[in-house]
């Protein structure tokens, strides 16, 4: 029986010469994420591009067909679907991106034990066990850091230009984001995702290969998950430095759990989210499950609070979405104002950067031995690079209320994009 690591070794090996995409929980075992899944050699993969009609539709289609799907949704794509147009320049980025797979291997991180799925399962699982999980060598050059959409002083600015539309009652709280690109000098995104979680585990981390860019993803947030009729959202907002050093962030844990300004970002996306799973909940449902809890991580924490509700049995995928997508954890309160101020006010395209990474299950894959459960789970694309012709581009950022002091908001942004920096083989400092 071979290890998540060395599944995920030959996983990559494989995805040289043929396209897989990975959805790894990394054996964290938060918000009972403990699955590896992964889909080789897709029997469908589809695009939806800026323009093309009735794609929600389309999607929801292949979503909730007959075999397993693995997709991303962009974050413009949610802007369309609120019916709000963007000043900004189309990008590269697909609205949607489906990948639909006859066979998947699933590891178990509870039983410590990989299955595969399908009806080709036999020769999939000699792949697997055919391929050595060495990397290919290869020659580079150091990796560099191309651009940041804000200086320093353009982000402060943008965040006192919230502060001026929340006095003007305009938002109660914006997601503020910064774009950075970053030349690869041939560092390959096998080794990105490898470096990323090896030091970033992460519950709904990702690589996935698409039509001509690929996914590397480290998020910690879940946005929605649907099982047996009901529907659950675990939003993040809230966030603080872990040192390493125990009684250092013993001190954090206390502050992040007793901020004022922390429990306030929490609990205006936990009424958003409230609402937002209103619209598609049985009347009286929707309740608060967690509120306010810290969440660990290698190298900050996090306030994370639970929101669950029964699914209106006529509820489908398409109708979920247009209810709560974009996540408001990376847009803010009330959303569609919100969403007017973000692309007033941020320089570039968010692409995937906020919007949203997830797979489903059909009910014929749902199997007791691999604890692979029918239904849909997806993730908010946060600390998620999209590599495209050797250039990785990836946003961080955080919600600004009326307290919130510039210099630091900008110190969380760059402590959010520490992990993938240090992925791309750069250091934070590099960019101050």
């Amino acid at each position: 029986m071979i290890s998540a690591d060395e599944l995920v070794g030959r996983l990559l090996d494989i995805s040289r010469d043929t396209r897989v995409c990975i959805l790894d929980s990394c054996g964290v075992g938060y918000l009972d994420s403990h699955l590896l899944i992964a889909g080789i050699d897709p029997y469908e993969t589809t695009e939806f591009s800026h323009g093309e009609t009735a794609i929600l539709e389309r999607v929801n289609s292949l979503v909730e067909g007959d075999l397993p799907c693995i997709f991303t949704l962009s974050y413009e794509f949610g802007m369309a679907l609120a019916g709000l147009p963007s000043r900004q320049v189309a990008s590269d980025e697909p609205y949607a991106f489906l990948a639909r797979f006859e066979n998947l291997v699933v590891y178990n991180y509870s039983l410590g034990r990989v299955l595969v799925l399908g009806r080709d399962h036999k020769r999939i699982a000699e792949h697997i066990l055919d391929s050595n999980g060495t990397a290919t060598p290869y020659a580079r050059s150091k990796s560099k850091l191309l651009s940041a959409a804000f200086t320093k002083h353009e982000y402060f600015a943008a965040v006192r230009e919230v502060q001026d539309e929340i006095r003007s009652g305009n938002t109660y709280q914006t997601n503020i984001t910064q774009n950075f690109t970053v030349a690869l000098g041939g560092l390959v995104p096998q080794t990105v995702f490898s470096n990323l979680r090896r030091d970033h585990p992460a519950a709904f981390a990702a690589f996935i290969q698409r039509e001509d860019s690929t996914v590397v993803s480290a998020s910690p947030e879940r946005f929605f998950r649907t099982k047996d009729g009901t529907i659950e959202a675990s939003p993040i907002k809230g966030t603080t430095a872990r040192t390493g050093n125990e009684a250092i962030d013993r001190e954090a844990r206390y502050q992040l759990l007793h901020s004022r300004k922390d429990l306030a970002e929490n609990t205006m996306i936990v009424d958003l989210l409230r609402n937002d799973l209103g619209r598609v909940c049985e009347f009286g449902s929707v309740e608060v499950a967690k509120l306010c809890e810290i969440e660990e991580h290698p190298t900050l924490f996090h306030l994370v609070s639970t929101i669950v509700g029964q699914l209106r049995p006529e509820a489908a995928f398409s109708d979920v979405v247009r209810a709560l997508f974009p996540c408001g954890s990376i847009t803010g309160a009330p959303k569609i104002n919100t969403m007017r101020i973000i692309d007033r006010l941020e320089k570039t395209p968010r692409g995937l950067s906020m919007g949203a990474i997830g797979y489903s299950i059909p009910e014929s894959f749902r199997t007791a031995d691999s604890g692979l459960a029918a239904g849909i789970d997806t993730s908010v694309a946060i600390r998620t690079m999209t590599i495209r012709n050797d250039i990785a581009s990836f946003s961080t950022g955080g919600g600004i209320v009326s307290d919130s002091q510039p210099d630091l908001e900008y110190s969380e942004m760059l402590l959010k994009a520490k992990a993938l920096l240090a992925a791309l083989e750069l250091d934070a400092g590099d960019i101050l």
